[in-house]
């Protein structure tokens, strides 16, 4: 009777075992998920910065300008000609460049986020895959060693 018990009970270990690698598959395909969303947030967010930063550019470039014709005036010179004209076109050529470079930097940070994101959600099913993996796993080896136990006890003649 105590060898009954005792093979019963390494079956009940193996499922035990099988259905705790099998849920730990499933928290770990959780945990990546929620990563992925994170990661998902925050390219919108890199998106949205880089727009609020563009803005900010485009404010600076409008001062430096007004400024430069300011100056311009004071001295008195026509802004709307000559080398004024130059240089206040180059003042807005390069503020422009500055204000699509911080957009361009906020669509790679986003790209950069999103993918990060597809390989969360990527390793989070590869996670959910191996625990049942490892779950079926167990299953057979504690199953094997669970009949090859209650085959020996046969034949010793403990069942």
């Amino acid at each position: 009777m105590g060898f009954e018990v005792a093979v019963a009970m390494m079956a009940v270990g193996t499922a035990v075992s099988a259905y705790g690698q099998y849920q730990a598959g499933k928290a770990q395909q959780k945990a990546y998920e929620y990563n992925a969303a994170i990661q998902e947030r925050n390219a919108q967010i890199a998106k949205d910065q880089a727009a609020y930063e563009a803005r900010r550019q485009e404010s600076r470039t409008r001062k430096v300008l007004a400024s430069q014709r300011v100056a311009y005036s004071a001295s008195g010179f026509r802004a709307n000609v000559g080398t004024a004209l130059d240089t206040l076109r180059q003042t807005v050529t390069e503020g422009e460049m500055d204000r699509m470079a911080i957009l361009y930097g906020g669509s790679v940070e986003a790209v950069n986020q999103r993918s990060q994101a597809a390989l969360s959600r990527m390793q989070g099913k590869a996670a959910k895959t191996a625990g049942m993996y490892n779950a079926a796993g167990t299953l057979l080896s504690g199953g094997g060693q669970t009949l090859g136990n209650y085959r020996y006890g046969q034949q010793v003649g403990l069942i």
